[in-house]
């Protein structure tokens, strides 16, 4: 029993080096595992942006394609109206006749109107939401900076505390010229 203490005391520094050097790399393991999480994270975010930014893209272009196609339908059946009031033998260019043409052609206008509309709602809805991944990209990246920041302070303030620690119960001669715990 009178041999362990001494060794204990004289191990007392190691095992209190040893425990803050671990401490340390544990903060700082922690932080890196922080900041990679955020890294990959903002990463993924910035894919979504980029992918709703190219939705937005092919909305605006299906929608012109769908819009063109609409009013080159509208001609068509205008021209078969055309042709059927012909083949009766009723003036196509007035009364009736001209006013079913007209109605074919307002109708037709406003169907590529309402699918021009459908479509800047849905690439607006892309723009939207690309501009939601973006701000999400920015705060990961922020937060993984923060995170390394953050492990880095954290593993010194733990060797702050620690040795505090080790000093004010038994580390070493204390300021009043008096030995430490240890060395009682």
């Amino acid at each position: 029993m009178g041999f362990v203490a001494p060794v204990m005391a004289a191990a007392a520094p190691y095992l209190a080096a040893g425990s803050i050097v671990t401490g340390v790399a544990g903060s700082v393991m922690q932080g890196v595992a922080s900041a990679q999480s955020a890294d990959y994270m903002a990463q993924v975010a910035n894919n979504n942006n980029l992918i709703a930014q190219q939705n937005a893209n092919m909305a605006l272009e299906q929608g012109q394609i769908k819009e063109e196609a609409e009013r080159e339908q509208t001609g068509a059946r205008i021209g078969r109206e055309r042709a059927a009031f012909g083949a009766m033998g009723v003036d196509p260019n007035s009364g009736s006749a001209l006013d079913v043409r007209t109605s074919t052609a307002e109708l037709g206008e406003l169907n590529a109107r309402t699918i021009k509309y459908n479509t800047q709602v849905q690439a607006w809805n892309d723009i939207n939401q690309a501009k939601a991944y973006g701000a999400q990209s920015r705060l990961y990246s922020a937060q993984s900076g923060l995170d390394s920041v953050n492990s880095i302070l954290g593993g010194a303030s733990s060797v702050s505390n620690k040795w505090l620690n080790w000093q004010m119960y038994g580390g070493s001669v204390g300021a009043n010229g008096g030995s430490g715990l240890l060395n009682s």
